[in-house]
């Protein structure tokens, strides 16, 4: 299982969009950030979106912002 960093502003938009409800496996750092376990095949997916240079953080946001119809800047 892979695990990624996300800040607590992703993770809330990501329970914000839960359909059914959200049950979180994440464990908050000192940092205030959060570790997100997760299954092999969605990491596979995001690491397949992600852009270069790009956080995981940041293919999250932009993956949710783009699913709530933002466009790119």
């Amino acid at each position: 299982m892979k695990t990624i960093r996300i800040t607590s502003e992703t993770l809330q938009a990501i329970q914000d969009l839960a359909i059914l409800p959200f049950r979180s496996n994440a464990t908050q750092q000192d940092d205030g950030t959060w570790l997100v376990p997760l299954d092999e095949d969605v990491w596979q997916r995001l690491q397949e979106m992600q852009l270069p240079a790009e956080s995981m953080d940041d293919t999250l946001t932009r993956i949710i912002r783009n699913y709530q119809g933002f466009k790119p800047s």
